[in-house]
């Protein structure tokens, strides 16, 4: 990871966001065009089984190290029933709105983010940039699929991350010995990191998956999602939609970055099962816009003074990519382009976010 010499080039705010509502405009466009009627997807297996995920970010694939410069998650659900007792009973309590759930999946995740200012360089503290800072969490998962009365395939993910920010996070060491590794400088600020603070956040999000096919094998979807985050690490509500296109496209709800609300879900029934038609590849396109009340990367520390900056409330990320489905392993990978997250951030920021999932 190297600073660049020029500043990245992309599109304006305007163009930005935008242009990736149209995109999804235009899919949705195709799907109705693609057949007589918008097919409703097949309905997803009520017996999936158990899913291993890792999804590793980094902006090196831009040529930059700044902001959000490195991300990693790791993530196991268990198989579809193999839920604790309290959950499920807690879970009851939630209503169903407008959809009638007959699965659920239960699951662990844990994760680093690393962020930095543009200049990584110096020894002094650089107020009108954003504060060194690091986040390591684990967390629980639930989450409960079902279809609507239409026959619509639906997705509710519920989340709870704790963790820690400020130096106990190993950001600081993280960074270093990837930077030794790589013989690249060494960044010499996080002494102005932000303060040790325990960090909670609670996450909600919905999904749905339209589908419409033009062949056997050949298919199109359109996956809107909606959801909110709560906690003093991060507090945003977020809306967007992903377009897929391609060959053998599993019934899953798209590829998800390390901070989406939704853990990477799916798996196989147990049993029998087609290998042939798990194996595909398809392309896709989405676009999330996010109304932040508070980020703590942004706002510093809660409770303690640290640095900050002054975020901007509304931001839009374009994300666009692939994926390969080989039998019981699924690869991808998506390129995030994001708007200015603080009023004085001269440009757009970028980030390349590997997929690795494992089926049983």
């Amino acid at each position: 990871m190297s600073n660049p010499a020029h500043p990245l080039s992309l599109p304006t705010i305007g163009g930005l966001f935008p242009t990736g509502l149209r995109a999804l405009a235009g899919g949705l466009a195709l799907l109705a065009a693609g057949s007589p009627h918008l097919a409703r997807a097949q309905s997803i297996a009520t017996n999936q089984g158990r899913v291993f995920s890792v999804l590793e970010e980094n902006d090196m694939v831009v040529k930059t190290d700044r902001h959000y410069t490195q991300g990693l998650k790791i993530s196991y659900l268990q198989a579809d029933g193999d839920v604790p007792r309290v959950a499920a009973r807690m879970l009851e309590l939630v209503p169903s709105v407008a959809y009638q759930p007959n699965a659920l999946k239960f699951g662990y995740q844990i994760g680093q983010s690393m962020f930095t200012p543009a200049n990584i360089r110096t020894r002094a503290a650089l107020p009108a940039d954003r504060p060194y800072g690091g986040w390591l969490y684990t967390g629980l998962i639930l989450q409960r699929r079902g279809e609507t009365r239409g026959g619509t395939p639906v997705l509710e993910n519920f989340a709870i991350d704790l963790g820690i920010v400020g130096p106990e996070s190993l950001a600081e060491e993280a960074q270093t010995w990837v930077h030794e590794l790589r013989g690249r400088p060494l960044p010499l600020g996080w002494r102005h990191q932000l303060r040790t603070e325990p960090g909670i956040n609670l996450k909600y999000e919905r999904s749905y998956l339209f589908r419409s096919s033009w062949t056997n094998r050949f298919a199109m979807d359109l996956i809107p999602r909606g959801g909110f985050s709560v906690g003093n690490v991060d507090t945003s509500l977020r809306f967007g939609g992903m377009f897929r296109a391609g060959w053998n496209l599993p019934g899953n709800f798209g590829l998800q970055t390390v901070d989406s609300l939704t853990t990477p879900e799916g798996g196989h029934p147990p049993g029998r099962v087609d290998w042939s038609r798990r194996l595909g590849v398809w392309a896709f396109v989405g676009t999330e816009g996010r109304l932040v009340g508070h980020n703590i990367f942004l706002d510093g520390n809660l409770y303690q003074s640290s640095q900050h900056v002054e975020k901007e409330l509304l931001i839009g990320e374009l994300r666009t990519g692939f994926a390969v489905q080989l039998g019981r392993c699924l690869l991808g990978f998506t390129q995030v382009f994001r708007t200015p997250e603080f009023r004085k951030q001269p440009e757009h920021d970028a980030y390349g976010s590997v997929f690795a999932q494992i089926v049983f």
